[in-house]
């Protein structure tokens, strides 16, 4: 796929086997998973009534390269990368927001000790993800940093109002 051309993968499901039109096969959103067990030979067959069927996309060996939207610039562009992330990684974005709430109210840790779990979750899962364009790795770590900051300045002004 040349530079500046982009791709929209359809949705995950069981789609004809590009190989064999006759059976189905799991595209898990990347790639092609197993193939659909087949019905029983000594199971009578019920021949479903036919019902409208209902709009889906076209399976991924349908999909055409060529097709080109214009490459996003600016805010835009900005904005696509989040969202990119968060669905990629939503751990790391819950940590991060934890750990923000924990500097305005921390009470008992709790805030800061959950940013510092997802945020470890996001790390984990940025690892996972290994490979691909976007990880959620930079906001999961800022998660985890932020969550020990707060939780340090939590216990230290415990131990200055219990000391």
């Amino acid at each position: 796929m040349a530079e500046g051309e982009s791709m929209t993968l359809p949705i995950a499901g069981w789609y004809p086997d590009p190989e064999d039109q006759a059976r189905l096969r799991w595209w898990d959103g990347l790639r092609w998973g197993a193939l659909a067990p087949q019905p029983d030979a000594a199971a009578p067959h019920v021949r479903a009534v036919p019902a409208e069927a209902s709009p889906r996309p076209p399976a991924p060996s349908e999909y055409h390269l060529g097709v080109t939207d214009p490459p996003l610039v600016g805010r835009k562009a900005r904005v696509a990368r989040d969202r990119a992330t968060r669905s990629a990684n939503p751990f790391g974005y819950a940590g991060l927001v934890l750990s923000l709430i924990a500097f305005i109210f921390n009470l008992l840790a709790i805030p800061s000790i959950l940013g510092l779990v997802f945020g470890a979750i996001g790390l984990a899962r940025a690892s996972q993800l290994t490979g691909q364009r976007i990880t959620g790795f930079g906001v999961s770590l800022a998660a985890v940093i932020l969550g020990l900051v707060a939780g340090g300045w939590f216990f230290l002004r415990v131990a200055q109002l219990l000391g």
